[in-house]
């Protein structure tokens, strides 16, 4: 049996320097049928404005980049962002990598450090069997209708192009 979410924990914080590319955050391996990662990620330092734009977060495998890359923002509060592409990988074991762009290494160079904290979790991102979830129901998703009664729908909407 595999749970449907994990928890966060904690990856790493990396200060970033003038020749950081392609930066190893630290290793994540996700659970079993798990096919989602959320990362959170948390700009650590005083107040701004911050002249920061994002960098590209990805979880590379054997395999390559499987779910996908990111664009990723430091916000001080923290924001999550989520890895995947609907369909599990082939390996569970990896590690975050953060490539910041050349606009940010520019302010570093310029003597601002760019300080980031990198929290992750792993999950289901789809409908699927869990505890307590026959798995057999069909899902409504941001405003997706969906058949919930396992009958036939019977309407459709029609797009008019003139108000008469």
């Amino acid at each position: 049996m595999s749970l449907r979410f994990s928890d966060y924990a904690e990856i790493g914080t990396v200060t970033f320097t003038p020749d950081s590319r392609d930066t190893v955050i630290g290793d994540f391996s996700i659970g079993e049928d798990h096919d989602t990662i959320w990362v959170k990620v948390t700009q650590i330092g005083g107040p701004g404005p911050w002249p920061f734009s994002y960098g590209i977060l990805g979880w590379q495998t054997e395999q390559g980049f499987e779910l996908g890359s990111i664009k990723c923002y430091g916000e001080q509060t923290g924001e999550v962002f989520r890895l995947g592409i609907g369909r599990p990988p082939l390996l569970r074991a990896g590690r975050l990598i953060f490539d910041p762009r050349s606009f940010n290494l520019a302010w570093i160079r310029a003597g601002t450090p760019w300080t980031l904290r990198f929290d992750a979790a792993s999950g289901q991102s789809g409908s699927g069997s869990s505890d307590g979830d026959s798995g057999s129901r069909t899902r409504a998703t941001l405003g997706v209708l969906a058949d919930l009664a396992d009958t036939r729908i019977t309407y459709a909407f029609i797009r008019r192009t003139s108000l008469t």
